[in-house]
């Protein structure tokens, strides 16, 4: 089951920290490149031609790399939805901040983030 996380973070710190999210998925990441060309061997069979190939473990790695894909993706798409509302939160304020000269009302992002100045 995957459950939604969320935290609070200082306006000028919401790239940064969106930055370190998709540092979470590296793992993942380095785990579909070497899927990727694993699989790639595993289907091409053995190098001397020995014997079939091992489809049932081609099956396996297709579904784990498939896993870590949408791992990624799922990161990907969290990082880009907080990307998303940090940019229109900025853009809400600057014709905000010209006009009034005070100081930025709360706004929150698509992704839970409350921002605030």
């Amino acid at each position: 089951m995957r459950v939604k996380l969320s935290y609070t973070v200082e306006e000028d710190t919401v790239l940064a920290e969106a930055a370190k999210i998709v540092n979470l998925c590296s793992g993942d990441m380095q785990h579909a490149i070497t899927l990727f060309n694993e699989v790639q061997v595993q289907l091409s069979g053995p190098a001397d031609d020995t014997g079939p190939v091992n489809t049932a473990r081609s099956i396996e790695m297709l579904d784990e790399f498939r896993r870590a894909l949408m791992n990624i993706d799922t990161r990907l798409f969290e990082v880009q939805e907080i990307v998303d509302g940090y940019e229109r939160y900025v853009q809400s304020q600057r014709p905000a901040l010209v006009a009034t000269g005070s100081d930025a009302p709360e706004a929150e992002t698509s992704a839970g983030m409350l921002l605030s100045e």
